[in-house]
């Protein structure tokens, strides 16, 4: 019998309808089947609540909806909450504006299959829709490679992730209360808890951009929270160094560059 996996997805109000169409049929067309649960974050629009009421009429996806916009963090929970009462054995995310390949889930089982020790799985991506969109992103692939990058950078690609199921039931969730982002913020409390991470070397999605990306990750506020909770990550995994006190400065500095500066660095610093 086939490990089941859920694949978890938050529409929202801006979200582009033929965007959501293509993401949810690349579920649906995988190698390996899955259930699919969407979660409408507040309001939709009409022809985007058209296209998820289409979808909502097959056996394996389902629909849950909040009339108010909560944010992704608690749209993430509250489908995490609903899956982890079933018999799942794999949570894998999906973004609503990428596309999965048509073996990205096959190719996360088989490797959680053959490493049990792994609670959590990603891997590369070929982005798509800015000028500094690149063809090929890949981070470190092993445990160890992961725990030390985390300090500075992401050690995943947030819509790429598969995780066990049994990391949910433990009763772990995305931090609702935070200045960083959801994903890192939850990558921290991962490690800090000794939970094993890994990288597929493969490309699994096609990762949409935008050229507000960069924009996004400007300024002196949001770089000072950062910094703030990563030397507070850096000294829990007793990992205060000078490269890595380094490396905080470096980003530091680099969300604080000019956006024309910012915009071509980016490519060429991934």
């Amino acid at each position: 019998m086939s490990e089941k996996v859920a694949v978890i997805m938050s529409v929202y109000g801006k979200d582009s309808p033929e965007e959501v169409k293509a993401s949810i049929n690349s579920i649906l067309n995988q190698t390996y089947d899955s259930d699919l649960f969407i979660y409408c974050d507040g309001p939709l629009p009409k022809k985007l609540e058209g296209v998820v009421a289409k979808f909502s009429d097959k056996e394996n996806i389902y629909v849950s909806k909040s009339s108010l916009n909560k944010g992704l963090s608690h749209a993430l929970n509250s489908l995490i909450d609903i899956v982890s009462g079933s018999d799942y054995t794999y949570v894998a995310r999906m973004d609503s504006d990428d596309i999965s390949l048509r073996d990205r889930i096959e190719k996360q089982v088989t490797f959680m299959k053959n490493n049990p020790e792994v609670d959590v799985l990603g891997g590369a991506c070929r982005e798509f829709g800015a000028k500094f969109s690149i063809d090929y992103k890949r981070l470190p692939l092993k445990h160890d490679e992961l725990k030390s990058f985390s300090v500075a950078r992401c050690p995943f690609i947030h819509p790429t992730v598969m995780f066990r199921s049994s990391v949910f039931k433990e009763g772990y969730r995305y931090p609702i209360h935070t200045s960083f982002t959801e994903d890192m913020a939850l990558w921290f409390i991962l490690l800090e808890a000794g939970k094993k991470f890994a990288n597929l070397p493969d490309i699994l999605i096609h990762y949409k951009m935008n050229e507000n990306t960069v924009s996004r990750r400007r300024g002196l506020s949001k770089s000072l929270s950062e910094v703030k909770l990563r030397f507070k990550h850096m000294k829990s995994m007793n990992a205060v160094n000078i490269k890595n006190i380094t490396s905080l400065f470096y980003r530091f500095i680099f969300h604080l560059l000019p956006l024309p500066i910012m915009r071509l660095l980016y490519k060429s610093l991934r």
